[in-house]
């Protein structure tokens, strides 16, 4: 990696040319990443239960006491882990990437790689009803950020590398190269130019290149052959769009009120993955088909062999599982949940109208290969991602009209219905929005304690008109804080409050700074962000503040001033060029 560094400051070769060759890096270490996360899974499943096989194949053999205890002791496993050492590979790891480019430049710290394939692999293995795409994203996200901090690359570079980590990982655990790229610059990036897309593609492909060498090339799922019966079944399909939106919606705000949930218990939180994953594990004593990533179930939904009671009820229980688990702080991603879900949804859809109407639709399977697509659409707002990774997983070019015609419904659906997909509602939740821009993120991301100065002036209450002026003079700062005997906030003052007293005709002897100070302040704390603090300061239309103890609004800790705020966004702002 240093020699790579030197050559390009030496050479001075085209920045596309390094993009590129950093690109099929990154690529071989998500390909390779990928295989090595699938190993892990395959590996914890055979510890837990003695079978690597999907669990319906064995889950009539394996006691009603291990099904319970098995995910409960994979979340007592993971949840110290989480908590102590790597709180960011909680959770299912996308808005953790989206979280570090816009707060941290897109550093990822380097052990969160070895961590989250730890404690996502146990949590899959042991049964959580959770996807291994989120955990694989982060992977290959952390490993194109190391890959930038090793050769010192500018932000905007660094956000690109954890792109191509992010497409390579999609890529290569789903066979699906297009879907990879477009998950990354559609979901993660928001950014089509060409700068970024090229080098992402070519990580993509080497991901993808790697994932066939040891897996062989074959769609990830066994899909029917598909074709449209008649022109009326587009009708169906719009109808299907809506329900998968709404279906969408209900996933969206299951998990969140599950994370809520588990928040308030009065569990310490490095035990609370136990709570979940027992609760979970209760689950798979009746419904076994929610156990881990639940390819199996998928599958034969796509083949019409699930009835359709069981395919009703799949919908819930898995919205229920997913939430449980994920709620609870286990590791695991939500795209498999939503592929989960829409299958049997539009396999529940599929066989209803298939048997009113049998000359005018498909079968069930056609409608739950729609409804894979359509909810993912409606969950992470990325139709254009979710039509192409349903055709890169089927192989079959005849579903794309139906697909685009139902995702597209469902986004719009979602999109109208609620601010924020199931990846940045995490991050509204903790105070970040990517609706308003980096140039806002930046103020709204940091905190009053990262710039204020401890440099501030105080005068007791009782000074008098010439010690305020001298003060006044010795200081840099445009204002004073006035403090009582116990050396408390008792006000702040300016000298156009001392003028202002003078031309009143006070009597300059008799005037302190008790008596023309503002009482009633307006502080901010040092937790406060940023973006708080400068809408204050123009609120009211003055240069400074006093910022306060957290626990004591009358102890004075600092100033925070508006020409140190536009001073930092500005340096903020050219790290990103």
């Amino acid at each position: 990696m240093r020699f790579l560094s030197i050559w390009t400051a030496n050479q001075r070769i085209n920045e596309h040319v390094v993009n590129a060759v950093l690109a099929v890096i990154i690529g071989f270490i998500g390909g390779l990443g990928a295989i090595a996360f699938r190993f892990m899974i395959k590996f914890f499943q055979e510890f837990f239960y003695h079978n690597p096989n999907d669990f319906l194949t064995f889950c009539d053999t394996v006691p009603v006491y291990l099904k319970i205890l098995t995910p409960a002791v994979g979340g007592l496993i993971v949840g110290p882990i989480i908590y102590f050492w790597a709180k960011e590979a909680k959770g299912h790891g996308v808005p953790e990437v989206m979280e570090a480019l816009v707060v941290r430049g897109g550093r990822i710290r380097a052990r969160l790689t070895f961590l989250k394939m730890l404690v996502s692999a146990i949590c899959i293995g042991a049964g959580s009803s959770v996807g291994r795409e989120g955990p694989i994203v982060m992977i290959g996200s952390s490993a194109g950020s190391m890959v930038g901090q090793l050769l010192r690359a500018p932000q905007e570079r660094l956000g690109t590398l954890i792109g191509c980590g992010a497409a390579a990982g999609i890529a290569a655990t789903f066979n699906a190269p297009i879907a990879g790229v477009l998950f990354a610059v559609e979901i993660l990036l928001s950014d089509f130019r060409l700068e970024r897309f090229s080098p992402i593609v070519l990580a993509s492909v080497t991901a993808t290149a790697i994932s066939r060498r040891y897996y062989g090339d074959f769609p990830a799922l066994k899909a029917p052959p598909y074709h449209l019966v008649s022109m009326s079944e587009f009708f169906f399909y719009a109808l299907l769009g809506v329900i998968a939106g709404f279906i969408g919606l209900l996933f969206i705000e299951a998990l969140y009120r599950s994370e809520d949930v588990f928040n308030t218990l009065p569990v310490p939180e490095y035990l609370r993955p136990m709570v979940g994953g027992a609760l979970m594990g209760s689950m798979l004593v009746f419904i076994p088909h929610v156990f881990g990533v639940g390819y199996g179930t998928i599958n034969l939904a796509l083949l019409g062999s699930l009835p359709l009671k069981i395919l009703l009820l799949l919908i819930f229980a898995k919205i229920l599982a997913t939430s449980v688990v994920l709620g609870s702080g286990h590791s695991g991603g939500i795209f498999a949940p939503s592929l989960f879900i829409g299958a049997v949804a539009g396999g529940a859809f599929g066989s209803i109208v298939h048997s009113i109407f049998p000359q005018l639709t498909a079968s069930s399977g056609a409608y739950a290969l729609v409804g894979m697509g359509a909810v993912v659409g409606a969950t992470t707002h990325g139709p254009i991602t979710a039509i192409l990774i349903i055709f890169e997983l089927t192989g079959d070019y005849h579903i794309i009209l139906p697909l685009m015609v139902s995702c597209i419904i469902s986004t719009f659906i979602a999109t109208s219905l609620k601010d924020g997909s199931i990846y940045t509602i995490k991050l509204k939740r903790r105070g970040l929005s990517l609706k308003r821009g980096w140039e806002q993120t930046i103020l709204e991301s940091s905190q009053v304690k990262d710039i204020m100065t401890r440099d501030f002036q105080t005068v007791p209450e009782d000074a008098g008109v010439d010690e305020i002026i001298d003060m006044m003079g010795r200081s840099p700062r445009s204002y004073l804080l006035v403090t009582n005997p116990e050396g408390e906030l008792a006000g702040i003052l300016s000298f156009h409050d001392v003028r202002s007293a003078l031309l009143k005709g006070k009597d300059r002897e008799k005037v302190t700074a008790g008596d023309i100070a503002t009482k009633d302040v307006v502080f901010v704390t040092p937790s406060d962000s940023l973006l708080t603090a400068q809408h204050k300061l123009g609120s009211l239309g003055i240069s400074q503040l006093p910022v306060v103890d957290e626990r004591n609004p009358k102890k004075v800790v600092g100033m925070v001033s508006l020409k140190d705020i536009i001073a930092f966004h500005e340096r903020e702002l050219l790290k990103r060029i």
